[in-house]
């Protein structure tokens, strides 16, 4: 019965990170919203990697960097196939910048459709490790 708590407050951060990549994926169009687009980018990245971790039962905490260590830790077990540790530290550094002052030009340089479209892959691998874990459960 545990795992299937853990299941169903998984899928909700899976849901709460697939509202945010809409919202970003809007923000990314012309005429575009970097801020906005990279910092739910960011947030929709770690609610993915708390998905996957509360899946799997790992231990997570509600800090940035212990989501950087889940997310390598996730690759390192091959339950992901995508390492997002350092794309997490990326993103966070520029949703640091907008926050405490202009943007700079490291934002400038961001393609916001790729980056929308790489956490929609993401976000796909994360919902197929969902949907094993929960076949496992009910085999």
């Amino acid at each position: 019965m545990k795992k299937r708590t853990n299941l169903d407050i998984a899928r909700s951060h899976l849901e709460l990170a697939s509202k945010q990549w809409d919202k970003a994926a809007v923000h990314s169009w012309e005429p575009s919203e970097p801020a906005e687009c990279v910092t739910l980018v960011f947030y929709a990245y770690e609610n993915a990697i708390v998905a996957a971790a509360e899946a799997l039962g790992l231990k997570w905490k509600k800090t940035h960097p212990s989501k950087v260590e889940v997310a390598g830790e996730l690759a390192k077990q091959k339950k992901l196939k995508t390492n997002v540790g350092d794309r997490l530290e990326h993103l966070n550094k520029l949703r640091k910048d907008v926050s405490y002052g202009e943007p700079g030009e490291d934002l400038s340089q961001v393609n916001l459709e790729d980056l929308v479209g790489d956490l929609e892959n993401f976000i796909d691998e994360v919902q197929d490790l969902l949907s094993s874990v929960e076949d496992e459960l009910d085999a």
